[in-house]
């Protein structure tokens, strides 16, 4: 096996598992989305968990300037985790299965061309189309099977844009600043908590003190060990093997594995639509994948 293939092998392991995480992640918020925490308190638990754990690591990394790590914690922690909690208080959780992921190849793509000047190729237009083509369709379901919109539902839909634009922004920022996988994960963690743990301690409404110790334990260990650490180690793995853009393009085959999952797991029904649309982002997904320039 080439050193090639051995980096495009270690960066699909990743991205793969990373997708599983993510699609776990829209499950076990959407599960949790009526429980007694709010938003900022899973926030804080994904930051203070994800910060002990990279305590544990940090004397094996070197720290990149603070300049870096304001930019990694500002887009890759609090931007992101800030608009995305607080949208699952205010919209459904399968608005997240379309909005997040599935916006995540387009913003990433016009964040490149406006910032990078990195213009997306003829294929990977198709692909971004077929994306689309399948977002719309999942989108449709959405609306004609699910609750009636309302104007609080509209603003959260906005935040988990919002959400999803601050973390293409942050892929495009691993590439920028070329850290280890490792380093990257231990700076954006750490950053987010030593700003946002105080803030929140100090200024944001909790219920931590009346949640059950069940729904602390599960958000703990699914947002704080899962998600903000090893699904961001994987992450920038991914993205320093297969480059941004097409890991972005992968991601987007989340609503509709978490479409998929969550038939046997929260009782859910799966429509035509659905499944047309998973079919059609899907196929984009790998297409951009395959067409995406080669990262270094």
């Amino acid at each position: 096996m080439t050193a090639h293939q051995s980096s495009s092998r270690a960066g699909w392991i990743a991205v793969v598992a990373t997708i599983c995480i993510w699609t776990g992640f829209i499950l076990v918020t959407r599960a949790g989305g009526k429980g007694v925490l709010t938003g900022w308190d899973v926030t804080a638990l994904r930051f203070g968990v994800g910060a002990l754990i990279a305590l544990f690591f940090l004397h094996r990394v070197s720290l990149p300037p603070l300049k870096v790590i304001a930019l990694f914690s500002l887009f890759g922690g609090i931007g992101y985790a800030v608009a995305v909690y607080s949208a699952f208080r205010l919209a459904p959780a399968a608005h997240a299965s379309v909005l997040m992921p599935g916006a995540l190849p387009f913003a990433t793509a016009v964040i490149a061309w406006l910032w990078l000047k990195q213009a997306p190729s003829r294929p990977q237009r198709i692909a971004l189309a077929l994306v689309f083509a399948g977002i719309v369709l999942t989108a449709a379901d959405t609306l004609l099977y699910g609750a009636q919109i309302s104007g609080m539902q509209v603003v959260g839909d906005l935040l988990f844009l919002c959400g999803s634009s601050s973390w293409a922004t942050f892929t495009l920022l691993l590439r920028r600043y070329p850290v280890s996988p490792l380093t990257a994960t231990v700076s954006t963690t750490l950053g987010s908590a030593v700003v946002y743990l105080p803030i929140w301690w100090l200024l944001l409404p909790s219920t931590l003190d009346q949640a059950p110790l069940a729904e602390i334990l599960m958000q703990s260990v699914y947002q704080g060990v899962l998600v903000v650490f090893v699904a961001m180690l994987l992450y920038t793995r991914a993205v320093r093997h297969l480059g941004p853009q097409a890991v972005a393009l992968l991601m987007a085959v989340v609503p509709g594995l978490s479409a998929l999952a969550a038939v046997p797991v929260l009782d859910e029904p799966l429509s035509l639509l659905a499944l047309a649309g998973l079919a059609a982002v899907t196929a984009g997904a790998v297409l951009g994948a395959r067409q995406a320039p080669k990262a270094i």
